[in-house]
């Protein structure tokens, strides 16, 4: 009989030397932290990239991985602290303008034509993803974590190293600043 290993035997067993493990491990997680990397940035090869990164300091740091914690836990704390690497190092090579320009972009106005329920969908969630982009770092990463990872409230508070009534802070103010911007957007194109 099958039996299915959880995260943290299959990194160990990685650890260990055992590909395949390594192999369930990124088909498990691929998806949603692509989704991740790639909502941080307006750029999706900048996301691509930091997604590729962030395996490869999991595989780099392999046999340091200590099962106290979830192996998704490990898994986006590594991928969040590597998010903020990508913004320092983009800031810095960008100075001219700030952060938040260079991740919406000039042409930040969204016109919509279309009169279809599909384009209507997608003309909606691009303004979620540009209005996304608008939202201070930490309320930004905080709602992808939440939305993107399937983590609990505390497991998002392990990798944001901070208290549980933060990220729901953070998460409540994410969520009406998304409001007003999305709303404004919405009156800017009528």
């Amino acid at each position: 009989m099958n039996k299915v290993l959880s995260d943290e035997q299959l990194i160990l067993k990685y650890a260990k030397g055992d590909l395949a493990s390594f192999e369930i491990l990124y088909q498990r997680h691929k998806r949603a932290l692509l989704a991740y990397c790639s909502r941080q940035f307006s750029n999706h090869a900048l996301g691509e990239e930091c997604f590729q990164e962030i395996w490869l300091k999991v595989i780099r740091n392999r046999s340091h991985y200590q099962p106290r914690a979830l192996f998704k836990t490990y898994l986006y704390r590594i991928a969040q602290n590597h998010v903020i690497d990508v913004y320092r190092r983009e800031n810095k090579r960008n100075s001219d303008c700030s952060f938040d320009e260079q991740l919406v972009g000039e042409n930040s106005t969204l016109n919509s034509d279309s009169v279809g329920t599909r384009e209507k969908a997608a003309y909606s969630a691009k303004q979620l993803r540009k209005a996304i982009l608008l939202l201070p770092f930490e309320q930004r990463d905080t709602l992808l974590l939440k939305l993107n990872t399937g983590l609990n409230l505390e497991q998002i508070a392990v990798i944001l190293d901070c208290k549980k009534e933060t990220v729901k802070s953070r998460l409540r103010y994410a969520t009406s600043k998304l409001k007003v911007l999305i709303s404004d957007s919405q009156g800017e194109n009528e």
